[in-house]
């Protein structure tokens, strides 16, 4: 009986430690921490190709982000949508620190931006 328990424990201890290891590297990976910015230039146009020849075009903007205590990261990141973003639009990023790069965006309204990040774009 009791070396059953003891196994069971062990068990339970390594599928702990194995979910916990796998959450963390996926978060580290994958997992992005929310930054703002404000749209103030046209983006670059950047005409490419897919691997069967047929064109798309996406806009390529190159800015500060801030996070919600108004801390800055320079970042780039596109948009693939057919036109360049609204200027003076307010943008809310997901990025991922450990990798550097942009994983997501969306468009917000002015008043979703945290004050400290606000006053940092409003400069």
């Amino acid at each position: 009986m009791k070396k059953g328990m003891i196994t069971g424990i062990i068990v339970a201890i390594i599928a702990v430690i194995g979910f916990g290891g796998a959450y963390y590297w996926y978060q580290l990976n994958y997992g992005a921490t929310d930054y703002y910015t404000q749209i103030t230039t046209g983006g670059t146009k950047q005409v490419k190709k897919f691997d069967n020849g047929s064109k798309y075009t996406i806009y390529h903007y190159d800015q500060p982000i801030y996070d919600k205590n108004g801390d800055s990261v320079k970042t780039e990141f596109n948009s693939v949508e057919d036109h360049p973003l609204k200027m003076n639009a307010y943008i809310k990023v997901g990025y991922n620190k450990h990798r550097e790069q942009v994983l997501n965006w969306e468009k917000v309204d002015h008043n979703q931006v945290p004050k400290k990040a606000l006053e940092k774009i409003d400069k």
